[in-house]
């Protein structure tokens, strides 16, 4: 009777303890989720001898290496515009390549040649996901008061082996919250590890994921570069509509982009191109299989960044030799056809598993001209066309046919800017789709940052039906914040003489006035 009695207290005991744990650390029922934050790339420092007490900056790039760097730099330009050697300013380049970037270096597996990496950091201990103030900081980096939890990874590597620590990232900020679920924000790159991780664990423990200027189906650039499609020739007039569109449209980027139109016009600006042209042509093989295959044709990272469009030849021209080379191989496959190739899917299969999601693009800057390629919509440096996975896009410059908008539809429904430069029918997701008219790929406005953090706290999944606050093609008005995208661009028809004069005079103005 007493062993009876026993068992039976220990088990009201077990219960009761059990039930004490529950209400004190169970599941949390805040409402609030909480947020995950995977950069861009580059966004984290990488260190030579990272554990040293004062480790030296690998990248970016610390200033002595830049100032050491300086009499290379002027080098390179006197050989380029004075001698016109290009092999010896093929040299002069390289040693500046090596002295800035050499210690990036990978071997022929796709692993950090030397002692280089993060610098240690601790896991997050506070619990901070419950703030009523919360707002999505796109700026954060790792150390600032914020509302959300960064995940580090070095961008050179393995997007997979970077998802399998995301994974583990993202339990522990579970466990750390007492959360299932949370939140996922992703910008550049990072959206390459969190489709990885998608691939890898699905999306049980995520409730939304925010796609920010994704990087998951590639670059163009890094695709013609790798299949050594790359020519300025006759390319003056591409760069100052690159120049232009980067610099935006405020007095002092008017004054600098009619500075650089002004250049074209009087012939300094295609001396200078086709000089480098004249390198280019001269030179770029050798400066490639020197410094591009040797820095950056290791890196597992930059691979994911390679379009499927132009993956075989990429391979085949910088990675011939497959037994050499093996194990890489097996890496950037690894990602490339079991997460860029199946994006779509791995997508479809979240939704499936009950995760909401959004997609934000740039367009109206033009691609960097440096291919043999035509250039097309981008934020600067990601195609317009992969990160909307799909949207049809003008070219640069110009606008789709006149009545192409009143003629395109989708499931009833008009996916067209009003300014006729994108089309977002053809998305994977036309109606999850965001698009940010002159947005460069990392100006992350007030209005822009307001605009994702609305996104992750929406109820449900957030549609551009839904959202009726904003529309689907927005641009940032002169103070930051997001207005609609209206019809197309006035055309300006000032002489570059009159553009200088007026630029100047409202900079004179407004600072007056301030």
């Amino acid at each position: 009777m007493k062993k009876a009695l026993s068992i039976i207290l220990a088990v009201v005991i077990g219960l009761s303890i059990s039930i004490t744990t529950l209400a004190s650390g169970g599941e949390c029922n805040c409402g609030h989720l909480p947020l995950v934050f995977v950069h861009g790339f580059g966004s984290y420092p990488l260190y030579i001898d990272p554990e040293s007490d004062k480790p030296e900056t690998a990248f970016p790039p610390s200033t002595g290496a830049i100032m050491k760097s300086i009499p290379d730099i002027i080098k390179v330009a006197n050989t380029l515009l004075v001698t016109k050697n290009y092999k010896k300013c093929a040299d002069a380049l390289m040693v500046v390549l090596e002295k800035m970037m050499g210690s990036l270096a990978c071997d022929d597996e796709g692993n950090s040649i030397y002692n280089v990496g993060m610098e240690p950091h601790e896991l997050p201990t506070a619990d901070k996901h419950k703030g009523s103030d919360y707002n999505f900081d796109t700026q954060s980096d790792g150390h600032a008061d914020h509302d959300q939890y960064d995940y580090y990874y070095d961008f050179r590597l393995d997007p997979m082996e970077n998802a399998r620590g995301l994974a583990k990232f993202i339990d522990y900020i579970k466990e750390l919250t007492n959360h299932k679920k949370i939140l996922l924000a992703c910008h550049s790159q990072g959206n390459t590890i969190v489709t990885a991780y998608l691939a890898q664990f699905g999306a049980k423990s995520i409730e939304k994921t925010v796609f920010m200027s994704p990087a998951y189906m590639g670059l163009g650039m890094i695709g013609n570069m790798f299949t050594e499609n790359v020519s300025l020739d006759c390319k003056s007039d591409a760069f100052v509509l690159y120049f232009k569109g980067l610099l935006g449209k405020d007095p002092g980027a008017q004054l600098a982009g009619a500075i650089i139109s002004a250049l074209n016009d009087y012939g300094v600006l295609p001396y200078l191109i086709n000089a480098l042209a004249a390198l280019f042509d001269a030179e770029f093989e050798r400066v490639f299989d020197q410094a591009l295959i040797k820095t950056f044709g290791t890196m597992p990272g930059v691979w994911s960044f390679c379009p499927d469009k132009y993956y075989k030849d990429a391979k085949a021209n910088m990675l011939s030799d497959t037994e050499k080379y093996g194990k890489l191989i097996a890496k950037i496959d690894d990602y490339h056809y079991n997460v860029q190739v199946k994006l779509k899917s791995i997508i479809n299969s979240a939704q499936k598993q009950g995760m909401k999601f959004a997609i934000t693009a740039g367009y109206n800057i033009s691609s960097i001209p440096i291919t043999g390629e035509p250039e097309v919509q981008s934020d600067m440096l990601i195609d317009t066309e992969y990160m909307s996975i799909g949207a049809l896009g003008a070219k640069p410059g110009e606008s789709f046919p006149e009545g192409y908008r009143q003629k395109v539809y989708h499931s009833g429904k008009n996916y067209v800017s009003p300014d006729n430069i994108i089309d977002a029918s053809t998305c994977a997701y036309p109606d999850k789709t965001w698009f940010f008219k002159d947005q460069g790929h990392d100006k992350f406005t007030d209005g822009y940052t307001a605009f994702v953090t609305e996104l992750l706290l929406y109820k449900g999944q957030p549609t551009v039906e839904k959202m009726t606050a904003y529309t689907q093609f927005m641009i940032n008005d002169s103070e930051g914040k997001l207005v609609n995208v209206t019809g197309p661009d006035a055309p300006d028809n000032r002489s570059n003489a009159k553009i200088i004069f007026d630029s100047i005079g409202d900079m004179i103005t407004a600072k007056i006035k301030l």
